[in-house]
């Protein structure tokens, strides 16, 4: 009996070791990414940033982004060790597409429009966007953006996407 007492104990201790509290890795979902923004307003009266960030594959690696449309719109910068890509320019163009080189798990970014300053003609509007996010090319997410009246401070939007 004394032995089958041990028994019961070694194999509590056993069990209570073997089933830890730690959470399982959550599994790395690796897609395309694709960020299109059509934009709608008076657009020659605004300014255009936009940044991604933290395109991660695999467990640290970096990935990096390329300007798909307009073809001749390069990043303003580009910050290598922070992996991150920005542009900011005057808008003469209604739609942007950013693409990821290669598959990742997560990535971030930033999108912001700000009134040039100029005094507003009497058909302005206040510009709108529609950000669409798209993993290995299915609609994964969608933003509507809409740019503060001119003279107040803007408010940009700021996302992480994990597939």
């Amino acid at each position: 009996m004394k032995n089958l007492k041990s028994l019961f104990y070694f194999v509590g201790i056993f069990l209570a070791f073997s089933c830890s509290n730690e959470p399982e890795e959550q599994l790395l979902i690796e897609k395309t990414a694709r960020i299109e923004i059509e934009m709608e307003g008076s657009l020659d009266q605004y300014l255009v940033n936009f940044g991604i960030h933290s395109l991660y594959k695999g467990q640290n690696g970096f990935v990096s982004a390329t300007i798909v449309q307009p073809g001749e719109l390069e990043w303003t910068q580009i910050i290598e060790q922070a992996n991150t890509f920005n542009i900011s320019t005057p808008l003469t163009f209604s739609e942007l597409i950013i693409e990821s080189d290669e598959p990742v798990h997560t990535f971030g970014f930033i999108f912001n429009l700000v009134h040039n300053g100029d005094i507003p003609d009497d058909d302005f509007e206040d510009l709108r966007a529609t950000i669409r996010v798209f993993g290995n090319n299915a609609e994964v997410q969608i933003y509507q953006f809409v740019a503060r009246p001119v003279g107040e401070v803007a408010e940009p939007l700021s996302e992480t996407v994990r597939f």
